[in-house]
C-alpha cells in the first residue's frame, strides 16, 4: 500500500509525539508536582494564607485571622507514592493532605481527610483527620520522636496503597497505618499544603515545601494474588504464606543456581514496564529477580538479573553482583541493603534499551544495556524470581507490574 508524504509525516508527528510523552527509564515513576516556576497545577483552598514561589520552593505564609489553608493539587490520587522536603518555622504547625476531598465537592467547602503531620513537637510524620475525626495514628503507637530536625530541611516519604498508609521521617518509619474505613471514605483525593491557622496576635509564620514528586501507583497489576501461583509456571517450592507473601523453601537436596525450571516465571512476556516487589532474606540469603527473559530454559544467557543479595554493612567496592546489580552488567552506586528478616524494596524499569532501578528508595542502577555485555538480550520476556537453593529461604510481596 502506498501512502503520500502528508499522511506519513502525520504518522511520525504522532509517534514524536507519544514517545515524548511516555515515562523515561531513568525517573522510575517519579514526577514533579511542582514545576519550579509557578503554582501552575495547584489552586487554594479555604483560608486566606499567602503561597509564592521562592527560588525552588513553595513557601506558605499565615494571615492572622484565617483558618487552616491548603493549596491543592488540581489533580486527585488515589494509590500513590510522594516525596517532599519540609522546613517549618518552630511556632507553626502545618501539614499534607493526601487522599483529601471537599466538603459536598465544592470550591469552598471544608477540606478533609488525611494528614501527614508536620511541626517540632514530637508528632512529625504521624497521620491526622482533618476535618475527619482527628487522628487516625493511634494514641498508644503516637509516641514523641526526635527524627525531624528543627529549623532545616526535613525529608517525608509517604505511601497509600488501599488501605495501608506509610510515613517515613528522615529516612525512619515513623506511620505504618491500616485503615479501612478512611479508604471507603476517601480513596482517592487532591494533595494538598497546609498553612495553619494562627492565634490573634501571633505570627506571621511560613512552611516551605521543595523537591515535591509522586509516583501512581493506581494502574499498577498484581503479579501474585496472595493465595496460589495462578499467572505463574514453576517446579520448585514456592509456597504461598497467610500473610499474603510468597515463601521460596527449597525442598531437601535441592542445592545451587542452576536449577532454572524450580524458578518461578510469569506466564505473560512483557516489553517496557516498571516492576514493583518487596522481599525478605535470611542472612546471606542470594536470589535474583529476572526479566525479559526469553528462553526460561537458559534465562542466564536469554535474559537479565537484579541481583538479590544480603551485602548488609558491606563496605567494601560494589560489583555486579552486590545487591541491585545486574549480573554481568554494572554494579550498584550505593550499598542499600536492609538488614536480614528486614524487607527489601526494588523497583525496575525497562524502556527500551534503558534500565533503571530503585533499591530501598534510592536509584542505584541507571544504565544504557545496549552499551554492556548484554546487549544482545531480549527487549521483551518473562519475569521471574530465583531459587538459589538451599539454604536460601526468601519471602517475596506486593509484586506488582505497570506496562508501559
Amino acid at each position: 500500500m502506498q501512502h503520500s508524504k502528508k499522511s506519513i509525516g502525520l504518522v511520525v508527528a504522532i509517534l514524536f509525539a507519544f514517545s515524548a510523552s511516555t515515562t523515561q527509564a531513568s525517573d522510575l515513576g517519579w514526577v514533579n508536582l511542582f514545576n519550579g516556576k509557578n503554582l501552575e497545577g495547584w489552586s487554594q483552598k479555604n483560608g486566606t494564607a499567602t503561597y509564592r514561589v521562592e527560588g525552588d520552593a513553595i513557601v506558605g505564609k499565615t494571615n492572622e485571622g484565617s483558618p487552616n489553608s491548603f493549596l491543592c493539587t488540581d489533580k486527585l490520587y488515589g494509590d500513590f507514592e510522594l516525596k517532599f522536603d519540609v522546613k517549618v518555622d518552630d511556632e507553626l504547625n502545618s501539614g499534607v493532605q493526601i487522599r483529601s476531598q471537599t466538603t459536598d465537592g465544592t470550591p469552598a467547602g471544608r477540606v478533609n481527610g488525611p494528614q501527614v503531620e508536620i511541626a517540632i513537637n514530637g508528632s512529625a510524620g504521624y497521620i491526622y483527620g482533618e476535618a475527619a475525626g482527628g487522628w487516625m495514628t493511634p494514641d498508644d503507637v503516637r509516641q514523641n520522636h526526635d527524627h525531624f530536625k528543627r529549623g532545616e530541611w526535613n525529608s517525608y516519604h509517604v505511601k497509600a496503597v488501599g488501605a495501608h498508609m506509610m510515613v517515613w521521617v528522615n529516612g525512619e518509619l515513623v506511620s505504618d497505618l491500616v485503615d479501612e474505613a478512611k479508604l471507603e471514605s476517601h480513596p482517592k483525593g487532591f494533595i494538598g499544603l497546609q498553612v495553619h491557622g494562627i492565634g490573634k496576635g501571633t505570627g506571621p509564620y511560613e512552611v516551605r515545601w521543595r523537591n515535591l514528586k509522586l509516583r501512581d501507583l493506581s494502574n499498577f497489576q498484581s503479579l501474585y494474588n496472595g493465595k496460589n501461583l495462578e499467572g505463574w509456571t514453576t517446579k520448585g517450592n514456592w509456597i504461598a504464606q497467610a500473610d499474603g507473601s510468597l515463601l521460596i523453601q527449597p525442598r531437601e537436596g535441592e542445592n545451587g543456581w542452576q536449577r532454572y525450571d524450580a524458578y518461578i516465571w510469569t506466564n505473560k512476556q512483557y516489553k517496557d514496564f516498571i516492576l514493583d516487589l518487596e522481599y525478605v532474606y535470611p542472612p546471606n540469603g542470594n536470589s535474583g529477580v529476572f526479566f525479559r527473559v526469553g528462553d526460561t530454559v537458559d534465562p542466564v544467557k536469554q535474559g537479565i538479573e537484579a541481583q538479590i543479595l544480603d551485602t548488609f554493612g558491606d563496605d567494601e567496592a560494589l560489583g555486579a553482583h552486590d545487591h541491585g546489580g545486574v549480573i554481568s552488567t554494572v554494579g550498584p552506586t550505593k550499598n542499600m541493603s536492609a538488614a536480614p528478616h528486614q524487607w527489601n524494596r526494588m523497583v525496575v524499569q525497562c524502556v527500551g534499551s534503558q534500565l533503571a532501578i530503585e533499591l530501598n528508595g534510592e536509584k542505584v542502577v541507571d544504565v544504557d544495556l545496549s552499551e554492556t555485555p548484554v546487549k544482545d538480550r531480549p527487549l521483551s520476556g518473562y519475569i521471574g524470581l530465583q531459587d538459589h537453593g538451599q539454604p536460601n529461604n526468601l519471602r517475596f510481596r506486593n509484586i506488582r507490574v505497570l506496562e508501559l
